[in-house]
């Protein structure tokens, strides 16, 4: 199954007599449709642990932030418009080649992580980037990427491997840097602690 949903449309249609759905409303609709019932998925999700109450607003939902990640990827995935594996095969080989071949140390010292990371994992956090900061180019994404590892150039300490540069729980170095170079701004990556001295990967 593959279901793509377009909020202006949504918008836009209606029933013979003016009434509307939003996009809440639409997507219980197919769950019902679907002959599954609501009431039963929202328990399950409960059971799970997928969704959690508010403490202190019970009509208040969350989804846990252990299932986030798992369901912005399998959006982000699904989309149509996201860049091919095969498109993206040339600048994840390109970006690799900028990162360091050693490892990057755990907090014990000790060689650990791949500053470059596995190309799998690489090209899963492009499509996403390309999703969400869709604006850059290839070009541009390279371009960034060469300046902020020369920046390291006699100090990696607060140098984060490929994969969490690009993107680590939603948040994207790259789309910082991005916008920074686009701005002009001329920062020394190396030195600004604020930015990455939390976080040593």
């Amino acid at each position: 199954m593959h279901i793509s949903i377009d909020e202006e449309i949504v918008d836009k249609l209606s029933t013979y007599d003016g009434q509307k759905l939003n996009i809440s409303e639409l997507l219980m609709c197919m769950i019902v449709k679907m002959e599954i019932n609501p009431y039963d998925v929202i328990q399950t999700l409960f059971d799970k642990g997928v969704l959690v109450q508010d403490i202190t607003n019970k009509a208040k939902w969350y989804v846990h932030s252990k299932y986030l990640p798992l369901v912005q990827d399998i959006l982000l995935q699904s989309e149509d418009t996201i860049s091919s594996t095969n498109s993206l095969a040339e600048l994840v080989t390109k970006l690799q080649e900028l990162f360091p071949k050693e490892r990057k140390p755990d907090a014990n010292g000790i060689p650990r992580y791949s500053y470059k990371g596995n190309k799998r994992d690489v090209t899963l956090r492009l499509q996403k980037f390309f999703k969400l900061y869709g604006q850059y180019s290839y070009d541009d994404v390279y371009e960034c990427t060469k300046r902020y590892v020369e920046s390291f150039k006699y100090d990696k300490t607060y140098m984060r491997i490929l994969p969490y540069y690009i993107m680590k729980d939603g948040e994207s170095t790259l789309a910082n840097e991005l916008e920074n170079m686009s701005d002009g701004s001329d920062t020394d990556i190396s030195n600004n602690g604020l930015n990455y001295g939390e976080a040593l990967l």
